[in-house]
């Protein structure tokens, strides 16, 4: 029986020492919502849904983008990963028919036979699992990121008609995804083994299956900095 429980205790403090050879926690801010809502969709707004020549603004104008994430490494090369966070853009569409002279050069804004203003609050969140690939047997290095996630938006939307009365609504919707996500965590410092460190993380692209729009399609998902520990 003492033999018995020497070697359980043994066994508890290897196993403490063990989970203590990598940082469990790590936490960052991820600017890629940044990028995402201020450069790419509007980017890809533009591009998809032309803005007619005279046009007083652009399909999607981003204003602000950020998100919050956080990953537990409940083993060496695997982590929960969770992120939530906020971005907003205002919207701009309507039927402008711009006043153009003989040879096609615009000389007036034209008059709008509708327009439709509005502003857009949105709050992405996701959870998923990593899967580290590396040599180190450590939360870092290439990995592979299935999740699933949702984007709950806002809308306050004001259109004018012909007349020019305005008219005022407000709806919401929420897009829900499966996706897989792929990336690089690189630990900075990892060398001085020191219990706080800083990281950063990126993801080249964000692929899968969206139940609203079908196909999900991000690139550069991801640009975080952030602490491990």
């Amino acid at each position: 029986m003492r033999n018995k429980l020497i070697i359980l205790i043994i066994m508890i403090s290897s196993l403490c020492l063990y989970t203590q050879d990598y940082p469990k926690h790590s936490t960052g801010i991820d600017f890629g919502t940044t990028l995402f809502s201020t450069v790419t969709l509007p980017l890809i707004s533009d591009t998809v849904f032309k803005p007619k020549e005279g046009a007083a603004g652009k399909v999607l104008d981003g204003k602000y983008g950020i998100r919050l994430t956080y990953n537990y490494a409940y083993l060496p090369t695997q982590a929960l990963d969770l992120s939530i966070g906020v971005y907003g853009f205002d919207t701009h569409y309507g039927d402008n028919e711009p006043v153009k002279n003989d040879i096609g050069e615009i000389i007036a804004s034209g008059i709008s036979k509708e327009m439709h203003n509005g502003s857009i609050f949105a709050i992405p969140a996701s959870i998923g699992v990593r899967f580290y690939f590396n040599k180190e047997n450590k939360p870092n290095g290439f990995f592979l990121l299935p999740k699933l996630g949702f984007t709950a938006m806002i809308i306050n939307a004001k259109n004018l008609d012909e007349n020019n009365n305005a008219s005022y609504k407000t709806t919401s919707v929420t897009d829900f995804y499966i996706a897989g996500e792929l990336g690089w965590k690189i630990d900075l410092f990892h060398e001085n083994n020191w219990p706080v460190a800083p990281f950063i993380d990126i993801s080249l692209l964000d692929i899968g299956y969206s139940f609203t729009h079908f196909i999900r399609f991000v690139p550069l998902p991801r640009i975080a900095v952030g602490l491990y520990f």
